[in-house]
């Protein structure tokens, strides 16, 4: 039986599965359940990636990044099935590094869902690689989801 339960959500096809799944175990049992969604400002960090930039373009593209997080986020709450509440944590870390770190810092989680691939590219949120290093670092239960081929 689980009673708290985190899901990664990066808005691709697996974690939108991934999502589905966390909310019909968490409906079934009763349990609470938070999407995590990172966002990473590490390209935004002057001399990474885009050379030295200045302050603001520095700001802009770590606004862009946060809001694009907060895009996943919403769109995760919209998805949602009715009757299915869960609360948002939105983290500024590599994905794999803020589920870990969330799951250790004591939320009381028992079961870790996620897609099993991510976004891909320099876009994305949570890559294969993501869920593999969870899946081997967590203490916890994780639960790897695959999209359906034909999902969309």
């Amino acid at each position: 039986m689980f009673s708290q339960i985190l899901v990664g959500y990066d808005q691709s096809n697996h974690a939108r599965a991934a999502l589905a799944e966390a909310a019909d175990i968490a409906r079934t049992q009763n349990a609470k359940l938070t999407v995590l969604t990172a966002y990473s400002s590490f390209l935004a960090w002057p001399g990474v990636g885009f050379g030295a930039l200045s302050q603001s373009i520095y700001d802009e593209v770590l606004a862009a990044s946060r809001a694009e997080g907060q895009a996943a986020v919403d769109d995760a709450v919209k998805r949602l099935p009715e009757g299915v509440t869960a609360a948002t944590k939105l983290i500024d870390a590599p994905a794999a590094e803020a589920i870990l770190s969330e799951v250790n810092e004591g939320g009381g989680y028992d079961l870790i869902v996620l897609g099993s691939r991510g976004r891909g590219d320099v876009g994305s949120l949570f890559l294969g690689s993501v869920s593999h290093h969870v899946l081997h670092s967590s203490r916890l239960p994780v639960l790897v989801v695959t999209a359906r081929p034909d999902a969309g």
